[in-house]
This record gives C-alpha cells, structure tokens and sequence, in this order.
C-alpha cells in the first residue's frame, strides 16, 4: 500500500472525529446536560447569572456552544469572550465593543458608556447575554465590576455567564467575594463522562463525520479508565490511535493499538 495515504484517506472521513480544537457538529449531549440547558435557559429568562464550572478537558466550552445556540434571537442576544488576564478597563472595553458600544480606555469614562449603552439596549432589544469563557484568567475585581454595571439603574441590564474551572468557584467562597458570589443564582458543575456516555460520545462522533465507530468495544473499558471520564482526553488518545492504525494499516482500533496509545501517555 501507498506509504503517503492520508488518515482522512484511508479512514474515508471528510471532517475528522476528534479534531484538537472543537467538536464537530452536531454536538454530543447527554440527559445531564440537557437538563443543565433547560435550568440555564430559564435562569436567563430570569434575567439571572450563572456560573458553570469544571475540571479542564470535561466539555465547559461546547456546554457554551449548546447553550447559545439555543437561546432564542428573539429574547437574547448571546456573546462569547474568552477570559484573557487584562486590567479591568481592558474587560469593560471589550464587552462594550463586543456588544457594539461605545467604549474608553479610561476606567471611569468606559463604565460609564457601557452603563448607558446597557440601559439603551434594555429598552429597544434582546436581553444581552455576556459569556465569559475560561473567566478564571480574568481579573475578578473586573468581573464583579462588570456585574455591578449589569445590574444598574435598579435591574439586570444584562446577564453573566461565567465559565470556569474549579479554582474559580473556590475563589467565590472567600467573604470578600461574597456579594459577587450570591449574585450566581444558577451553579452548574460538569461531572466527568461515566463509561455509558464515553462510549455515547465515542460512537457520536464517529457518527457526525459520516463514519462507522472503529473502536474496538473490547477498547471501551481501558480507554474510559485512562482518561478519567474526560472527553478532551478521551478525544486525543482515539485520534492518536487513528493514526496508529493507519501506520499499522487496521482499519479498526484494536485492544492492543489502543493499550500502546495509553501506555505512551502514561508517565
């Protein structure tokens, strides 16, 4: 056989699996997470804010993607920013120009813009939906900052979805913290994928690039153990075992070319 044939080639996907970056779509959903949607959406009816939390690699940024992209155009007009380490003005200056507003460089001037931009938003569309991915990076003087400014003129101007690991939600629980902290009407925290969803998710994504699940079930047990229920982690050790195949020309992702996939991850 042809040593320069493709993974894309011999696999015969159009979109590959497990790409390194996002999940293709559609995406995977479980009945936890469409249950997680549900209570989220209504928070935001409710003009409310939501923190959802996890370990890195459980899914907090395609929760994200599910979530937006059921949220009604009509009611809410959702925005994604992804958490950089910048000064507060540098935050209040990028949701301003996110949303379409006028923004400053200067503290004062750009709070004060936002604030009258919100109010004007209020009264003529969508309620403003802010989702602050990866919000542990930010600073939180700036994100409570922002979450007073959503809340002036004596209503919730706009919502706050911030989108964290763990280390986030331990930084709320210090009593200086406590007004942002009680403001967070809603906390959603992923759990790790258990060995049903693994395979679910496995056989989803093989599903929704048009190919059929190569991994041998016999794999399942193993492949879910050594990633601890984490679909990142999940993701890269099959992608790695494609490739693998391939060099071995199998065109199924066997006990033995699996097991040499974790073994190299391991230490």
């Amino acid at each position: 056989m042809n040593n320069t044939v493709t993974l894309k080639a011999f696999f015969g996907f159009k979109r590959h699996p497990f790409p390194p970056a996002c999940a293709p779509e559609p995406l995977w959903r479980s009945d936890f997470l469409d249950a997680a949607l549900l209570q989220a959406k209504n928070a935001l009816a409710s003009r409310l804010h939501l923190l959802v939390t996890a370990p890195p690699g459980l899914g907090k940024s395609s929760f994200c993607r599910l979530l937006m992209a059921e949220l009604n155009p009509r009611d809410f007009r959702p925005l994604y920013l992804v958490g950089q380490p910048v000064g507060p003005s540098d935050l209040l200056r990028s949701v301003a120009e996110a949303l379409g507003l006028e923004s400053s460089f200067r503290r004062g001037k750009g709070a004060q813009l936002l604030s009258d931009g919100l109010e004007k938003l209020a009264a003529s569309g969508p309620h403003p939906v802010i989702v602050l991915d990866e919000a542990q990076q930010l600073p939180i003087q700036g994100v409570e900052f922002l979450r007073l400014l959503a809340e002036s003129h004596n209503r919730t101007l706009m919502s706050l979805v911030l989108v964290a690991t763990d280390s986030f939600a331990r930084l709320l629980a210090r009593p200086a913290l406590a007004p942002l902290a009680g403001r967070l009407a809603l906390r959603v925290r992923i759990p790790p994928l258990t060995p049903d969803h693994t395979a679910d998710f496995i056989a989803h994504a093989f599903t929704a690039v048009g190919m059929q699940n190569v991994l041998a079930p016999t794999a399942l047990t193993s492949l879910h153990a050594a990633c601890a229920g984490s679909p990142r982690r999940v993701g890269a050790a099959i992608a790695l075992a494609m490739q693998r195949a391939l060099d071995k020309r199998s065109k199924m992702l066997t006990d033995e070319i699996v097991q040499e996939i974790l073994d190299g991850e391991r230490p």
